[in-house]
């Protein structure tokens, strides 16, 4: 699906939504950055959820298939994420 999205016609809306994907990487760096982290898992939950629904929308059943490994990731992520931010948060200062 992804494959005939890329190689498919291209036109303004489809490069606009491509745009997305470094605006969003942008928008992850800059938030942690900035060392902030409610905005990075923000924009971590906001790029997996804006996937599954892109997934869906443009791979019909076929993109149902992202629903699992994207949740499992956000899951992760956000593990990960909640971890740091506990040990850096209660880490004492010598």
């Amino acid at each position: 699906m992804e494959r005939d999205y890329l190689v498919g016609e291209w036109d303004i809306s489809k490069i606009l939504i491509t745009l997305l994907v470094p605006l969003s990487l942008f928008a992850l760096a800059y938030a942690f950055w900035k060392k902030s982290w409610k905005y990075g898992a923000l924009v971590i939950n906001l790029i997996a959820l804006l996937k599954i629904v892109w997934s869906i929308y443009f791979g019909m059943e076929s993109g149902l298939s992202v629903i699992a490994p994207a949740v499992l990731g956000l899951l992760i992520c956000n593990g990960i994420i909640g971890l740091c931010y506990y040990f850096l948060k209660n880490k004492k200062s010598p």
